[in-house]
């Protein structure tokens, strides 16, 4: 039992990673950005090819993180730019209009150029894991992952408490008028958050890619992101990652007891309740 509570709170992990994009462009932009998972599986083909070229995939994060940053600069400004000065309820209805419509472009432009084959970037350590008390055996991958989302909510941490910009984004998801009329670009606050939402897809494609992938599970890990961040609150970056460890955990008991094909459905039913109960989710709804 302790064995499978260890691997959910591994995988609650990597669900708050996922999470935190997609939470930090709504609760700054209030942008619902379905393509999320999407982009994520676009980094695992960008990992993937980096390892051909000799890189290892954790090295090959920071180079990816630059990559999706560009590309997610370059969405906005052609896709979502224009819905800056719309109200937030049609900036929510138009952000998910037109992501779903690059969520299509990308998983068949992926299956075009890569096929629909699964694939898998594959290390050496792959499969490797190392023994704790009383038998826990815990994975390598799992843990360095783990590991790599605890250094990232201490970077964003301070990053919006410690500098500048970070100040202003904090400002413009609180009230973009008012931040504006305080000297605030918020245009360019929205260009660099929707960028910084892309970049941060790195990690979980690097830990997708050491698992496996095609072109059409991008949508999949969007609904585990999107869970995630109902159950935190939406627009809360920071409650992402014990709304995600305490998906990942009650998930791996459902499989323990019930069998592995009632684990999304746990997860599912858990979200439906905490929306009927909490409604503002189980962390309330800021980004501060």
């Amino acid at each position: 039992m302790l064995q499978t509570v260890l691997y959910g709170l591994l995988n609650g992990f990597h669900y708050s990673i996922i999470a935190l994009g997609i939470a930090l462009v709504f609760g700054v932009m209030r942008y619902l950005n379905i393509a999320h998972g999407s982009l994520i599986i676009l980094g695992a083909y960008g990992g993937l090819f980096l390892f051909y070229l000799g890189i290892d995939p954790f090295l090959s994060i920071p180079f990816l993180m630059a990559g999706l940053f560009i590309l997610g600069a370059i969405l906005y400004k052609l896709l979502y730019s224009g819905f800056v000065h719309l109200g937030e309820g049609l900036r929510i209805q138009k952000s998910l209009l037109v992501s779903f419509g690059l969520m299509l472009v990308i998983d068949n432009g992926a299956t075009i150029l890569w096929t629909s084959d699964e694939r898998s970037i594959t290390p050496t350590y792959t499969g490797l894991s190392f023994e704790l008390l009383r038998g826990l055996r815990l994975p390598l991958i799992g843990v360095a992952g783990s590991l790599l989302a605890l250094a990232l909510i201490l970077a964003l941490h301070l990053f919006f408490s410690r500098t500048y910009f970070g100040k202003s984004v904090v400002a413009v998801s609180q009230d973009p008028e008012a931040a504006s009329l305080m000297g605030i670009n918020v245009a360019r606050t929205f260009l660099v958050s929707f960028g910084l939402s892309v970049a941060l897809a790195a990690i979980p494609s690097v830990l997708i890619g050491l698992q496996a992938f095609s072109p059409g599970v991008g949508i999949e890990w969007f609904n585990k992101g999107i869970i995630v961040v109902m159950l935190a609150g939406l627009g809360n970056i920071y409650g992402v990652f014990p709304a995600g460890i305490l998906l990942g955990v009650l998930e791996s008991v459902s499989v323990f007891f019930f069998g592995a094909p009632y684990r999304e459905i746990t997860g599912l039913a858990v979200f439906v309740l905490v929306l009927i109960l909490f409604p503002k989710g189980l962390f309330g709804r800021v980004i501060e």
